[in-house]
């Protein structure tokens, strides 16, 4: 198996459902028959009593496989029929995963990002590869902002496909050497272009669920990218690397909770973690002619602390045509951690 059909497999492929306990199946069954009999003792002769239990064993396997609400996440209490909403607020409710940024510290935020991309030479050969991007980004308070980036485009994942491949290996590749781009900005104007808003408007962002999803959308109909305008969670990921206030880390939970169009998807393993998963359908206008583009815009929460890891963006192939897991053009992995100085990185853990 190669690294990117491992990444996929990482990626989309839904956890095994935890086995049930046996005071789930108790339980089901207490339902299901309005009686508890774990309560009380039994004074039957042994011959009915082992047909009793069996019958009741039989029935709690029939009732578990027809509840699904007994299958829980990994690591957490959240049953995987849970509504997005449920989900949300349940995360939230773990607190913050990240203390509050001091003044003179910084976000640290840093990953993977794997994305869909193109070659063509000069005599118009074309080909269509996957290729991964080493990221880092430091937010102060004080509206300092550094990145960097690193690439190599002589080195693919992945080609998307055989016939890609052999143009690739035929006109020479992508023959370019390794990226490495940084810029370091104090600038105001750089911070709004970046987050939509000034530091000290992001700072004073409410903790009310209502009043943040209000803000959300605001902003992201603000923002100059179309991408941003019509996906609140573009708007989302890009606060939750800013230096926000703790509890407004969690109301952003909160107020993803009270959006209409975000749903929950099965739950996943990422780099060997469990995950949870939220999805918005989200769309932009046709590159070329008329016409809209849907994809589903994903974001991966740790379930543990409602951390979140990674996102990935799913393009559809019609609003309500299935789209594949390789249908995936863009994803990304990170983490995070406030650290003392805008070139210090969080120590390997």
């Amino acid at each position: 198996m190669n690294e990117i059909d491992q990444l996929v497999r990482n990626l989309y492929q839904a956890g095994a459902p935890v086995a049930p306990s046996s005071e789930a199946i108790w339980s089901s069954v207490e339902r299901l028959t309005g009686r508890s009999e774990t309560r009380r003792a039994w004074r039957r002769p042994l011959p009915r009593r082992l047909a009793f239990v069996f019958a009741l064993a039989l029935a709690g396997a029939l009732a578990f496989a027809l509840l699904p609400a007994h299958r829980h996440s990994h690591g957490v209490g959240i049953p995987e029929s849970a509504s997005a909403a449920e989900l949300l607020r349940a995360l939230a409710d773990h607190g913050s995963p990240l203390p509050d940024v001091p003044r003179g510290s910084f976000l640290y935020s840093g990953g993977t990002r794997i994305f869909l991309g193109g070659y063509t030479n000069e005599k118009g050969e074309s080909f269509r590869a996957f290729y991964r991007q080493r990221w880092e980004l430091w937010v102060g308070r004080d509206g300092t902002i550094r990145d960097r980036d690193q690439f190599d485009p002589a080195t693919p994942v992945r080609y998307l496909s055989e016939h890609d491949r052999r143009v690739a290996l035929r006109i020479g590749g992508y023959r370019e050497d390794t990226h490495v781009l940084g810029t370091t900005t104090h600038s105001l104007k750089d911070y709004r272009a970046a987050f939509g808003m000034t530091p000290n408007a992001l700072r004073r962002l409410p903790t009310d669920p209502r009043t943040l999803a209000q803000r959300l959308l605001a902003t992201a109909h603000s923002m100059p990218i179309e991408t941003y305008s019509h996906d609140p969670l573009q708007v989302v990921s890009k606060l939750l690397r800013a230096p926000i206030r703790p509890a407004v880390r969690v109301a952003m939970l909160r107020a993803l909770a009270t959006l209409p169009h975000v749903r929950r998807l099965p739950d996943e393993t990422l780099a060997g973690e469990p995950v949870v998963a939220v999805a918005m359908r989200v769309w932009i206008h046709a590159y070329f002619g008329p016409g809209r583009i849907y994809y589903d815009h994903v974001l991966l929460l740790d379930p543990s602390t409602g951390q979140l890891v990674g996102a990935r963006f799913v393009h559809r192939l019609g609003n309500d045509r299935p789209s594949t897991a390789r249908d995936a053009t863009t994803r990304w992995t990170w983490r995070q951690a406030v650290v003392p100085t805008i070139r210090s990185r969080p120590s390997a853990s």
